[in-house]
């Protein structure tokens, strides 16, 4: 039997990237706040309804407010509610195999689009081109500085039979 840490779904994400498999790479990277925050959260009534199960939105949302570099790129193309916006982006993602555009989210009113490739992210005037190895990234670097920063790097929570 082996286990699977958090720093395994970044490093796959990683190899995602590289393989150019960019939807497997995003949806990796936006579920990397959900695995955190269940575990930065675990032991608070604050992020769990009355049945004792996670408040997933509030977890999500709130880890992301922790934890991402509100200096950086992504408050620039995801706008201030920029946790509320990924959040979104990992449902569409994850549930139904698609990303919305979401431009209610912004202040100016503009929506987003995603671009792979080397192309940078890019702000037009209607909607904003957004580059997934970019966000991508962003994801995994906040995942991996909170491990190392929560003592999450040795948890080793998910088991895995080999059944060979």
């Amino acid at each position: 039997m082996s286990y699977i840490s958090i720093r395994d779904f970044i490093q796959d994400g990683r190899k995602s990237l590289e393989a150019k498999n960019y939807w497997s790479a995003l949806s990796v990277a936006l579920m990397l706040p959900s695995m955190c925050s269940r575990l930065a959260y675990a032991h608070n009534p604050d992020y769990r309804w009355k049945n004792g199960k996670f408040r997933d939105n509030k977890c999500y949302v709130d880890w992301c407010s922790e934890n991402i570099d509100k200096d950086g790129w992504i408050i620039s193309f995801l706008g201030e509610n920029y946790a509320e916006v990924l959040y979104d982006i990992r449902c569409d993602i994850v549930h139904a195999g698609y990303a919305q555009v979401y431009p209610d989210h912004y202040p100016d009113g503009l929506g987003f689009y995603f671009s792979i490739g080397d192309e940078p992210s890019t702000e037009l005037t209607k909607y904003r081109i957004i580059n997934v190895s970019t966000l991508c990234e962003q994801l995994f670097l906040s995942a991996e500085f909170w491990c190392s920063k929560f003592g999450a790097d040795g948890f080793k929570y998910t088991r895995v039979f080999n059944n060979e």
